[in-house]
C-alpha cells in the first residue's frame, strides 16, 4: 500500500468511507480531530481546537495505557491470544491481515482475533469462519484486556487504545521508509509534553519488524528503539508474491481484482500507484494526460491500471478508455501484484516490496526536488530506484514504451536493491513472525 506515517499518540485521520463502504465512526478519525495522516504530519495550519483536541488525546491515551497495563500486568494476560488491526481500525489489510491469515489457518497454538471501528469487516469475517469483533463491542474491549499480543501497522488506533496496555505490542509497519519518519521527522519538533507523551508510547513497543539489515538504521532512529527490538522478519503482506493466501480477497473489491487478473492472462498489465500529497495541485492526476497513457498501452494492447491512495479520488474517467481502468482506493493490491508485470510510482514504499517479483520499475517523480526538501529521505532516491526515474511527463511516456517493448537493463541493479534491504527473499515471512514473537515471550 502507498505510506503514510501514523505515529503512536497521533490520531488517525480517517477516509470518508472505509474500502467496504462503511463510514468510519468518530474513533476512527473526527472531523474535528487533528488529521495526522497529513503528509509531513506538521502541526503547521491547524487550528487551536484542533492542536488542543490532540493533545488531551494523546494525554489520555498515555494515562490509559500506564494505567490498564499497571493492571493486566498484575492479573495476567492470554498468551494464547492474538489481537490484530490495521490503519486505523478501518481496514482489513496490511501486514497485520496477512499474519492474521496465517495464524488463523495453520497455527492451532494460537487464537487470533481481528478488531476493527467497521461493522462490515465485521460481518464478513464472521460470516467467513475467522473470529472479529468491534473495538468498543464489549466483546471486543474484553479480548483486548486478555489478550497476550497485539499486533498493529499505523499507531494504537488501530485497535483500541484504551484495553491494550501491558499487552506485548509488535509493530508491523506498512512498508520500508524512504520518506523520514516519526522521531527523525516533525515529531522531535513538537512541544515537550508531546514528546514526553510520545515518547512514553513509542516505548511500549516490545518488537518492530524489519525487512532486512538495510533498514535498521532508519527504524532505529525513527522509532527511537534499541536494536534489541528490531527483528527482521520480512513482511508478511509479501507472502502473497510467493503462493496463495486463503482469505486475501476478503473484505475488498474481489470483482475488481479479479477482472485485472483475467485480463493478465493474455495481456501485459502495470500498475500505477503514486504517494498520495496535500496538495492538491500537486497531486499525480494533475501532472498525468491519460489520453496518451491509453495510445501508448493501447498499441501494445497492454493495460495500466491506476491505483490512488485511499484519501485520493481521481477526477478523470477512465472507463472511456479502452487500455486504462482503475482499482478502488481502498483495495487491497498485494494479492494482485502477482499478477501484474510492471509498476509505476514514486516515492511509495511498495516499490521496494515489487522488488521481491523482479520486475520492471519505472519511476515517475515530477516533484522530486520539493518532495525531497520538504519530507527528507533516508536514501539517496537515485540509488534505491531500480529503473528509469521520469521527471517529465514526456521522460515517462519514453520510458515505458521502451519497458512495453521488451527493454529492461536494470536486472542487476534490482537485484542489487533487494538485497540491500531484504535479508530473504523467498516468503515465509508470516511465519519468521510467528517465530519472533513466541521467542520473544519465552
Amino acid at each position: 500500500m502507498q505510506d503514510e506515517e501514523l505515529p503512536p499518540g497521533e490520531v488517525t485521520g480517517g477516509r470518508e468511507e472505509s474500502e467496504t463502504g462503511e463510514a468510519n465512526d468518530s474513533e476512527a478519525g473526527g472531523r474535528g480531530e487533528f488529521d495526522e495522516t497529513r503528509d509531513g504530519n506538521g502541526m503547521e495550519g491547524r487550528t487551536r481546537r484542533q492542536q488542543l483536541l490532540y493533545y488531551v488525546s494523546l494525554f489520555f491515551e498515555a494515562v490509559a495505557v500506564f494505567v490498564v497495563g499497571a493492571v493486566t500486568r498484575r492479573v495476567g494476560r492470554d498468551d494464547s491470544l492474538w489481537v490484530f488491526g490495521a490503519r486505523g481500525g478501518t481496514d482489513f489489510g496490511e501486514n497485520t491481515k496477512y499474519l492474521y491469515l496465517s495464524v488463523a489457518a495453520d497455527k492451532p497454538d494460537v487464537r487470533p482475533v481481528w478488531v476493527t471501528k467497521n461493522p462490515a469487516i465485521v460481518r464478513e469475517l464472521q460470516t467467513h469462519g475467522y473470529e472479529a469483533y468491534h473495538a468498543f463491542s464489549p466483546r471486543g474491549i474484553w479480548l483486548q484486556l486478555r489478550a497476550g499480543t497485539v499486533f498493529l501497522t499505523h499507531n494504537l488506533k488501530d485497535v483500541n487504545r484504551f484495553a491494550v496496555g501491558g499487552a506485548t505490542l509488535v509493530m508491523l509497519w506498512h512498508g520500508i521508509p524512504l520518506k523520514r519518519i516519526s522521531w527523525d521527522a516533525e515529531l522531535a519538533e513538537r512541544p515537550r509534553p508531546v514528546r514526553a507523551l510520545s515518547r512514553y508510547l513509542y516505548d511500549q513497543y516490545d518488537l518492530v519488524t524489519l525487512t532486512g539489515s538495510g533498514v535498521r538504521d532508519a527504524f532505529r532512529t525513527g522509532f527511537g528503539l534499541p536494536d534489541d527490538r528490531l527483528v527482521v522478519t520480512g513482511y508478511p503482506r509479501t507472502d502473497a508474491f510467493f503462493g496463495s493466501v486463503a482469505g486475501a480477497t476478503l473484505c475488498t473489491d474481489e470483482p475488481a481484482l479479479e477482472r485485472v487478473r483475467r485480463l493478465a492472462e493474455g495481456h501485459e498489465v502495470w500498475l500505477y500507484m503514486p504517494t498520495f500529497r496535500e496538495d492538491p495541485a500537486k497531486r499525480a492526476p494533475e501532472h498525468v494526460d491519460f489520453a496518451a497513457l491509453e495510445g501508448v498501452f493501447a498499441e501494445r494492447d497492454a493495460y495500466l491500471v491506476v491505483k490512488l491512495h485511499p484519501r485520493e479520488r481521481l477526477d478523470a474517467d477512465l472507463s472511456s478508455f479502452d487500455h486504462l481502468l482503475e482499482l478502488p482506493p481502498g483495495v487491497d493490491v498485494y494479492p494482485l501484484l502477482p499478477a501484474t508485470d510492471g509498476l509505476i510510482t514514486d516515492y511509495s514504499s511498495v516499490l521496494f516490496d515489487y522488488l521481491l517479483l523482479d520486475r520492471p520499475v519505472v519511476c515517475y517523480a515530477y516533484d522530486l526536488e520539493s518532495y525531497r526538501a520538504g519530507r527528507g529521505f533516508y536514501y539517496d532516491y537515485e540509488t534505491v530506484t531500480p529503473g528509469p526515474t521520469a521527471r517529465g511527463f514526456d521522460e515517462l511516456l519514453d520510458a515505458l514504451e521502451s519497458a512495453l517493448d521488451g527493454d529492461d537493463d536494470y536486472g542487476a541493479e534490482r537485484r542489487a536493491v533487494r538485497d540491500r534491504f531484504f535479508d530473504d527473499d523467498e516468503g515465509g515471512y508470516a511465519d519468521a513472525v510467528y517465530e519472533a514473537v513466541r521467542q520473544r515471550r519465552g
